[in-house]
């Protein structure tokens, strides 16, 4: 998320970068999420996943993945599709939660570290 942008306050002519802060801060706490869904996922905390309803954890997954987690993103969907038996019947989410296992079973297809 190494996006650069400044703002220009009204009546002056020279950027601060208060928008520049806040892209950093945003980009540290995405990274921070990812660390402790990592930890969880890793400490096989059933707890967090069971707990995730699947439009929650659709979300956690696109925010994580834009902040250029892809992989645990993947894990995290891939782990929610191991909790939820039925994931198959629901026939639009079937295909987004297969791509999401897809890339957390073959990382390299999307460039990514195996």
């Amino acid at each position: 998320m190494n996006t650069t942008t400044t703002s220009t306050p009204t009546g002056h002519g020279s950027p601060i970068p208060d928008s520049i802060v806040a892209w950093d801060r945003l980009e540290e706490t995405i990274d921070r999420l990812a660390d402790i869904i990592d930890q969880r996922l890793t400490s096989h905390d059933e707890q967090l996943v069971c707990s995730l309803q699947f439009p929650e954890a659709e979300a956690l997954a696109e925010v994580l993945d834009a902040g250029r987690h892809t992989r645990t993103a993947a894990r995290l969907m891939h782990r929610w599709a191991l909790t939820e038996p039925d994931w198959e019947d629901d026939h639009t989410r079937e295909a987004l939660i297969r791509d999401w296992l897809t890339i957390d079973r073959h990382p390299q297809l999307r460039g990514l570290e195996p």
